[in-house]
């Protein structure tokens, strides 16, 4: 009888120990599915949400933006079936078009690539700016804590729009123009959009030239966002300034189109008449 309890004990034993291996086998199977997919994963989307804050620079920076967020939202409605709102951010936009995520997602990375640029992250420290931050849904979480957070993002964001509307609508007709001295020669970025003089102003009014910054990205994003508080200190009045900027500009380069198509026309007829009297 003793013997029969002792067999019975060791083998109770014995699947008390197989079944602790296997839960211990299954931790490290999670902890390994962790390390791999969840950490790694996130770290990955980190990095691609960086990617995508530098697109979205240069989306910000081109001259034709206004046309290529349209031709955006229009591949995404015709191509992937996803119709986005006439409020809908650019950045917002942008990102359902590269990760075709449904709107709430879309919402939460467009959140966390908003925030790091309002903060002037550079795309390298991107990923450790969220992790640091708590994630995205941390981010997220603080800034729509309150309607007045949402608002005051939603004004940064016009503002900055409506700054680089008015500063790619004056390339048109910039306040002044001359031809740059020698000695900024090998002062330029090819990774800027804008350069930047330095001036002093005179008794008379007059601006001086003085020197000239190297231009970097960094402080390009500061410039910019400076200026678009300067615009735009009263946000109607900003409104209707840049639109009637951005019409006239439009006539402008039209007529200046216009005109450079008239003259290469001139020149290619008179190409050929002239390869014709040969």
């Amino acid at each position: 009888m003793l013997a029969n309890q002792e067999v019975v004990l060791e083998g109770n034993l014995g699947v008390t120990k197989s079944l602790i291996g296997q839960a211990e086998d299954l931790a490290a199977e999670h902890e390994a599915f962790n390390t791999n997919y969840v950490i790694g994963g996130r770290k990955a989307l980190y990095s691609l949400l960086g990617k995508i804050a530098v697109l979205v620079d240069q989306f910000d920076a081109a001259v034709d933006k206004a046309d290529l967020i349209k031709i955006v939202r229009k591949n995404l409605q015709e191509q992937y079936g996803i119709k986005t709102q006439d409020n809908t951010s650019d950045v917002t936009v942008l990102v359902r078009y590269i990760t075709r995520a449904d709107r709430k997602t879309a919402h939460v990375y467009a959140r966390a690539i908003q925030t790091a640029r309002v903060n002037q992250i550079a795309p390298a420290q991107f990923t450790e700016y969220l992790e640091q931050a708590g994630g995205i849904e941390q981010i997220r979480a603080i800034g729509v804590d309150t309607q007045a957070a949402e608002a005051i993002q939603d004004l940064e964001e016009e503002q900055l729009s409506l700054a680089y509307e008015f500063l790619n609508a004056r390339t048109e007709m910039p306040f002044a123009s001359f031809d740059a001295p020698k000695a900024f020669n090998g002062i330029y970025s090819k990774s800027c959009t804008y350069e930047y003089v330095i001036c002093s102003v005179s008794a008379n009014g007059q601006y001086n030239v003085l020197g000239k910054l190297p231009a970097e990205v960094t402080f390009e994003h500061y410039a910019i966002r400076f200026f678009s508080k300067h615009l735009c200190k009263d946000i109607d009045q900003a409104r209707t300034g840049v639109a009637k900027v951005v019409t006239e500009a439009q006539k402008r380069r039209a007529v200046r189109e216009a005109v450079d198509q008239a003259k290469h026309e001139v020149r290619e007829e008179m190409n050929q008449s002239k390869n014709q009297s040969i």
